[in-house]
Formats: structure tokens, C-alpha cells, sequence
């Protein structure tokens, strides 16, 4: 998956690596132009020095070297000439190196000169008491190399540090520039969750236009489940009382015993039918936002109204400390848990007990009786619905199987297991909200 600060930052780090390396090294090339044209004046003026140091003579011009700087008399100084007229002259300085002669002005390339130096030349050609005279001096420039490479090194180093710290900049801000999608995503778990109805408009304004098409759309999908959930009550609903005049007429009517059986048997299972679809319609844990599942508070509630229905036969134990809310509606909540334990004090002897582990990525739900438990053969038969095992325990069959229609709206897994007691143990598990 392509991240949206990786592509940033490698734009960025192109970007910014390729303006160090053209800054880093025009700004060298620039202060080298320049510097050359300054020593060109310099060397222009050692030029003029020389040419006045050319004294006239008996056999035409010589050097007075009296008037020629003491640099050019030193081995190697740094500072060096050659001078032709009639005669050539050469600074001690150079010893046995040689200058061009053949240009006007500064060189275009460097020369190389005694022991291992960088030369910058600058020749002339002159005209003095009707001689020709051409002159040219040099100076060493391999110093100035060597601080342009030291400047350039440190540019780049520079340059990488001040990446690095541009990098970081633009990464921080991008997390906090994107901090507003963050707190939307929270937002749709909390929707999804039924905590929430919309989604807040306190964001950038890039985003604005984004959340309210999302509210937007959420409001035509609540509709749509409203509209769906009232319309299949409304048919349930319109359907019980026709349903219920038919199976008194068939109780009524004078037919055959295995007609009137087949009959009862059909409008029966279209009962359980009707009763199932009004089921599903009400189990939609995103469609709104509603109360959570408080265990201290709404599960003794729930165990006091089935010692009422089972009396003192069942004793239901409960943990001690419940723990915190549950991350999902009430209502769904108590008919899980209610169905759930009434379909155990059926069936135990004496005891029943309740437990579960809530943490951050789900919730663990068992709900264990000491009764004579299910054969591993018969469990999938119990998860239909109307289907039941024993006639002699009262009850329509529909306890389990609303358990899995609700276990299933939440994205949950239902399991049949079996309990050190010889009974059956109903684990039920359901994600928590995703963040």
C-alpha cells in the first residue's frame, strides 16, 4: 500500500538533495569566476610593476631586478614571471618551469607549475620604446583549490543536515495535517459502533466537503434501514392477527386429523418465519446510536427477571466485579444475554453460570448450565430455528438461533462446547469496534 508521507518525503528529499548539489557546487563556480577576475587585476597590476622595472640600455632594454618584488627571487614562492623582448628573463622563483607567451590576458585553464602547483596566468603584449615586449606572471592557485573543495565539502554537509531537519519538518507537519483524518476514522468507528449519527465538521477546510458528503450519505443509509425495519414490522405486524384467526379456524374446523396436523404444522413454522423476521429488524447495532451495555447495572436486572420466570430451582452465578461497559447497544446486549441464560436454567439441574473477558479487540462471552449438555452430533440441529431436541422442555426453539442472528450482525463467532460439569458451555465472541 502507496503512503502518502513516503511519497512526500522522497519528493521532497529529490527535491531538495539536487538544489544542495546545484547550490553547493555553482556556489564554488561562482566564487572561483569571481576570484579570478579579482587576481586578474592583481596580476595586471605585477604586469605593469615589470614593465616599468624595463630600463633602457646600451643594447636596448634590460630588468632591474632592484625593482622587482623579492617573491620572484625565492625557489617555488608562489609568485612567478617571464619577460621577452629582445632577451628573455625568467624569476628565479620558477626555476626551470616555463609560462605561455602565446595569449593576452588571463588563461582559460590552469597551468601546472613547479612542485606540483596550480598556476594562474596572465599574459600581455606590450610596446615600450618601440620594442616588444611580452610579459607574463603567474601566481599559485592550488591554495584557493583546496578552500573551494573544503567550502564545497561543507556545503554539502550543511546542505544534507539542513535536509535531514527539512525532512523531519515536513513530516511532522504532515502528521499533524493529517491528524483531522485520524480523528474521522475514530469517528466512523464510533458511527459504525452506533455511538454517533454524523461525523463532526470541526476539520481543515479540504475536508469539509468530504465529512458532509459522508453525513450525507449516512443519513439516506439510516433512512433506508428505518424505512426497511418499519416496513417489515409494519408487515409482521399486519400479519400476526390474520395468522391468528386462521390457526382458530383450523383448531375449529371439522377435518381430517392429519390434515388439521399438516396445517398447524405449516401456519406454525410460518409463525417462527414472522417472528424471525421481526427479530432481524430490530438487530442493526450501526443503524443508531444508543445506550451501552453496563454489566453492574443492567445484568442483575436481567438475572432477577429469570429467577422470577425458573423460581429457586437455578441458581445463576455472576462475577463479582462485572468491569466496564460493554462496547455495544443494550438492547442487543440483554436479548443475547437473555436468551442465552434462559435457554441454560431450561435445561441445568441446579446451576448456571455466566463469565466473559472484555478487552480492546474483543469480547468473550460463556454462558455454562450442569444440564445433560448436547451431543457433538445434534449442536448444528440446535443452531436452526424451531429446532428441538427434547418436546418436554417448553419453549418455541428459537433461543439459539436469535443468538446467532445477532452474533452474526455484529461479526461474531457462536460455538457449542462442552463443560467439566457434563452440560453445555455457549462461548459466543464479538470484535470489538475498530479504531
Amino acid at each position: 500500500m502507496r503512503s502518502i508521507g513516503r511519497q512526500l518525503g522522497g519528493g521532497l528529499l529529490l527535491v531538495l538533495l539536487l538544489t544542495v548539489m546545484l547550490v553547493g557546487q555553482g556556489s564554488v563556480w561562482l566564487f572561483d569566476r569571481a576570484l579570478r577576475d579579482y587576481l586578474s587585476t592583481d596580476l595586471q597590476r605585477e604586469t605593469d610593476a615589470l614593465l616599468a622595472a624595463l630600463t633602457p640600455g646600451p643594447s636596448g632594454l634590460y630588468l632591474d631586478l632592484q625593482r622587482v618584488s623579492p617573491d620572484y627571487q625565492r625557489p617555488f614562492s608562489g609568485r612567478y614571471f617571464v619577460l621577452q623582448t629582445t632577451e628573455r628573463w625568467r624569476s628565479r622563483s620558477l626555476w626551470d618551469q616555463r609560462l605561455p607567451l602565446d595569449a593576452e590576458g588571463l588563461q582559460n585553464t590552469l597551468v601546472p607549475g613547479p612542485a606540483g602547483q596550480q598556476l594562474l596566468v596572465h599574459s600581455g603584449r606590450f610596446n615600450k620604446l618601440g620594442e616588444t615586449v611580452t610579459i607574463s606572471v603567474a601566481m599559485d592557485y592550488e591554495p584557493l583549490l583546496e578552500a573551494f573543495s573544503r567550502a564545497r565539502w561543507w556545503i554539502w554537509g550543511l546542505g544534507g543536515l539542513a535536509v535531514v531537519i527539512a525532512l523531519l519538518i515536513q513530516q511532522g507537519l504532515l502528521r499533524r495535517a493529517l491528524l483531522p483524518l485520524l480523528r474521522a476514522r475514530r469517528e466512523l468507528a464510533e458511527w459504525r459502533t452506533g455511538q454517533r449519527l454524523e461525523l463532526s465538521d470541526d476539520v481543515p477546510q479540504e475536508l469539509l466537503p468530504l465529512v458532509h458528503e459522508i453525513n450525507h450519505l449516512g443519513a439516506q443509509v439510516d433512512q433506508i434501514i428505518q424505512r426497511s425495519r418499519k416496513g417489515v414490522g409494519d408487515l409482521g405486524h399486519a400479519l400476526k392477527t390474520p395468522l391468528a384467526v386462521t390457526e382458530s379456524l383450523v383448531r375449529q374446523a371439522e377435518l381430517p386429523a392429519n390434515n388439521k396436523q399438516a396445517i398447524t404444522a405449516q401456519l406454525e413454522d410460518i409463525r417462527r418465519q414472522l417472528e424471525r423476521a421481526l427479530q432481524r429488524s430490530r438487530l442493526a447495532p450501526e443503524s443508531q446510536a444508543g445506550t451501552r451495555f453496563h454489566p453492574a447495572q443492567d445484568l442483575p436486572w436481567l438475572i432477577d427477571s429469570l429467577r422470577q420466570i425458573h423460581g429457586e430451582r437455578v441458581t445463576i452465578d455472576s462475577p463479582v466485579h462485572p468491569g466496564p461497559e460493554w462496547p455495544f447497544e443494550r438492547e442487543d446486549m440483554l436479548e443475547l444475554l437473555g436468551n442465552l441464560l434462559d435457554n441454560a436454567c431450561k435445561w441445568a439441574r441446579s446451576q448456571v453460570r455466566v463469565d466473559w473477558e472484555l478487552s480492546a479487540e474483543a469480547l468473550l462471552l460463556r454462558v455454562e448450565d450442569d444440564g445433560p449438555g448436547i451431543d457433538p452430533a445434534n449442536r448444528e440441529r440446535v443452531l436452526r430455528r424451531g429446532t428441538r431436541l427434547d418436546e418436554s422442555v417448553t419453549g418455541h426453539g428459537l433461543g439459539l438461533a436469535i443468538v446467532g442472528d445477532l452474533v452474526e450482525v455484529y461479526g461474531g463467532e457462536l460455538e457449542l462446547l462442552d463443560s467439566e460439569s457434563g452440560g453445555l458451555v455457549v462461548q459466543v465472541s464479538l470484535p470489538g469496534p475498530r479504531r
